[in-house]
Order: C-alpha cells, then structure tokens, then sequence
C-alpha cells in the first residue's frame, strides 16, 4: 500500500521537470495569467540536471582551469611563480557546488515570486490529464491539468555492454564531483563534452587520451576547426585516436586497461579513470507516455510541431526529451514557445539554423551556419575569408594569438553561409555572427560595421572582408 496517498488541486499547467525548458515555460506561463505547478524529482534538483550536474558545474570548472591556465602562462608578469602542476581537485568541485546553491536559491525565488507552485517528486502519466507523483518517501498523489509540458530532460548514454559504476568507468555527471585529479584519464567521445573535459583534465594535471570514434574531433565543426583544435591538443600532450573505438576495459593491478581498435591496429591503453561522453539519452521511458498517449520516436523522443506541441493537442514537449540540438539556450527557448502557445498565443518557430555552438576548450570552438563541407555538398557556389587572430592588437595585449575567424558566404549574393572561431573568446565573438544571420545581413554590410578597438571583434570585419578581397591585416 502506498503511503500518504492523496489528491492535490488541479492545474492550468503542469511542467515536468524545472531544467531550463521547464523553468522558462513555467514562469512565461504563469506571466500570461495561467495556473502552474513544476514537478522537480529530487529536493535539491530544482535547475534540473544542467544545474546540478551539467552545464553549470562544468562550465565552473573550465573556468577555474582557466583561470589556473592563465596564471601558468602570464603570472610571471606579476611575480605570481606557480610550482606544481596539478590543481586541488575537491577545491574546484567546491566552488562548483557553491555557485550551484547560489543559482538554485535565485531559481527558487523566482518561481515563488510567479506564484508557481514546486512539487517534489517522480511525475508519471495516469492517463491524458492526470500524473501520479511519487515523493522521496513513496508518499504518492495524483495532480490534475488541462495541459502539460514535458521537460524531462536527457541523461549520460554509457558504452554498449559497459555500465557507469561511478568510480572506475564514470559518465560527464560523475566527473564533476570528482574530489581527487586522476593521474591518467580516457575520455571515450570526442564531441562536445569529450573535448571539453579533455582541456579542463589536461590543465589541472591529468595525462589525458581521447578516444573518437569519426575520423576527427568534433567532427560536427568545420574541418578547418576540428584539425586545429586536434594540432593544439597534440601541442598541449593530450594523446588522440581518431577512427578508433574502444573495445573493452579490464581492471588490472592499480589501473584499467582499455583496449582501443582503429582503422588498422589495435592498441591498448592504461589509465585511472574512463569517462565516457558519447552523448545522452531522453529521459521518457518512465514518463507512462502510453497512459497519455504521447508517442515516441524509436530512439525514445519526443516529436514536436513548430510550437512544440505533441501529437496529443494539449501536451507540449520540449528541450533534451525532444530530437532538437541538446542545448540549454535551445531548451529555454523552446520551453517559453511552448508556454506562449499554450496561453493560446501566436509564435513564431524556431530557425535551428541559426543556433550557434560553442565548445568551451582553452581555445574556444564557437560556430553557425554550414560547414564548409556541407556547402559543398548543397552545391552552393562558396567564397571563405579567414583572418588569424595573430594581426589584431587585442590578441597581442592579452597574449593570446592563437586562432582564427572564418566566414563562408555564398560568392554571388554574400549571404552569410556559415561562420567559424577558434579562439579564447569565441563564445563571446559569435554573436555579432548570429544578428547578422537573423537580420539576413550579407557580409559587404557586416564588414561596413566599425568594432571598438582594440578587441577580438575587429577579427569578424577583417574576416568579412577578406570573402571578396585581401585585408589591411592579412
């Protein structure tokens, strides 16, 4: 029998789970006049897991590695002397936590402030209009709403056959509560995270392998991106196998041994830890969707129209649990959509083409647009413009010359195609890139734009201008 069985009031909407897609509709929701409540699984959940176990406690270390990086290279210039190589783990992890309670305080607050009611527990379909949510203590109720939003979110996808143990074999949620730097670590999964967590590794001590299974790093980025980011870790000594996955892992005395098979040649690695970032999964199948007849695609997402609503008129889905670009801005926008569309207003969909990326390495990764091999493949008659961040004096101020700005336009009507960074301030930079692709601006009027000076921005003009012709930087 269950315990503390009961029945709450009924709700205009019900969001399940507070991640940035439910934490946004949520309030957009409640700021058009309707009735919320958000189920969060977990007392100190509330943020989701890119909160707690995500974006943000991962974007907090890559900081302070950063930090840490900066202070290796330049402190000299202020008789800062660093002797040791490694960094205190459990320190890192701690300001980590530390700006996590701060942003689940600021979280909390803000849906108090809305009138939203936060409901503790595991929400499951009932049948269309109705969840059962099931506390911490098995105590139970059912909730009742005219609509609902799925925010459920995704979790960490282990290797076939090899389960996460948290110890030996970990996934990304695990390594930002590591309280000790591992001596060696092989990351299996070269995308976003794999590379990312392999800059913040190699910074604070850890030998570092990567293991990808395309035949580049990031190999959703433009060519010219993936080898230079792959020539700066070879650089910083971090070991690469590219066209190569990982067969099986064995522990052996004081370390694993992880066999890795390439193209032609099998290899074996030994490290301390392996953490494995081959992407993630959506959390739906615990959802009881077939109650409410929400269906899933065969991967376990949830498909979504342009106001990403279900196939079910009156339940919305939207963020990781949906086939769209696993990001937090994504899933926040995605997330106010659903709750305008569901106050009964008019919106205007999403254009994923113009969503950027951005891969937080030492050397930032920021892109939008096609790539330049995807040009090619369309068929588009293409002009490119690079300028090396090495000719503007902002680089030369803060020492930091490495990299490069690319733009692809179409070589008849200058239409923005794709822009490209590799640079320390990429995620910043990009954004001048996404205006101007929205607004539908061609690059001869990007270029005609004049950026402070000195900054990194000046590198997007030169970039701009040098599609058609040479520049006074090149």
């Amino acid at each position: 029998m269950e315990k503390g069985s009961s029945t709450t009031k009924k709700y205009d909407y019900l969001v399940i789970g507070s991640g940035p897609a439910g934490f946004a509709s949520s309030i957009t929701a409640s700021q058009l006049g309707l009735k919320v409540g958000i189920v969060q699984d977990g007392v100190n959940m509330l943020g989701g897991a890119c909160l707690e176990e995500g974006v943000i406690p991962a974007k907090s270390l890559i900081h302070s590695a950063s930090v840490l990086s900066t202070i290796r290279k330049h402190g000299h210039l202020f008789g800062i002397e660093t002797q040791s190589n490694r960094a205190d783990m459990a320190a890192l992890v701690e300001r980590s936590k530390k700006t996590i309670r701060q942003l689940r305080g600021g979280f909390g607050g803000l849906l108090k402030k809305n009138n939203i009611d936060v409901i503790n527990g595991f929400a499951r379909f009932e049948n269309q209009h109705s969840v059962k949510i099931t506390g911490s203590g098995n105590e139970s109720s059912t909730t009742t709403a005219d609509k609902f939003l799925i925010a459920s979110g995704s979790v960490p996808k282990p290797l076939l056959g090899i389960p996460f143990d948290g110890q030996n074999v970990i996934s990304s949620t695990d390594a930002v509560s590591l309280t000790e730097t591992p001596d060696k670590i092989l990351i299996v999964g070269g995308g976003s995270i794999g590379v990312e967590f392999a800059s913040f590794f190699n910074i604070i001590g850890s030998e570092v392998v990567i293991v990808e299974f395309e035949d580049s790093l990031i190999p959703f980025e433009d060519k010219d991106i993936s080898t230079s980011l792959e020539q700066l870790f070879s650089k910083q000594g971090i070991k690469v196998y590219t066209s190569s996955k990982v067969e099986k892992i064995s522990n052996a005395p004081d370390c694993l041994e992880v066999l890795i098979k390439g193209a032609d040649k099998e290899t074996t690695e030994k490290c301390s830890v392996v953490l494995v970032s081959t992407g993630r999964i959506p959390c739906s199948s615990s959802l009881g969707l077939e109650n409410a007849g929400v269906e899933t695609d065969e991967r376990g997402y949830i498909p979504v129209d342009d106001c990403m609503r279900t196939n079910r008129k009156h339940i919305w889905a939207a963020g990781d649990v949906t086939p769209t670009p696993m990001l937090a801005n994504v899933a926040l926008i995605e997330g106010e959509i659903a709750a305008l569309s569901a106050a009964g207003q008019t919106v205007e969909p999403i254009d994923y083409s113009s969503v950027p990326n951005v891969v937080y390495t030492e050397i930032q990764v920021a892109s939008i647009g096609l790539t330049e091999r995807q040009v090619i493949a369309q068929g588009i008659e293409y002009s490119v413009g690079k300028q090396p961040l090495i000719g503007t004096f902002k680089a030369a101020i803060n020492s930091e010359r490495e990299g490069f700005v690319k733009v692809i336009a179409n070589s008849r009507t200058g239409e923005l195609l794709g822009a490209h960074i590799f640079a320390y301030e990429a995620a910043e930079l990009i954004q001048g890139f996404i205006i101007a692709k929205k607004a539908g601006l061609p690059v001869q009027e990007i270029q005609k734009t004049i950026p402070p000076n000195p900054t990194f921005s000046e590198s997007i003009i030169d970039a701009c201008k040098a599609v058609f012709r040479k520049t006074v930087r090149s």
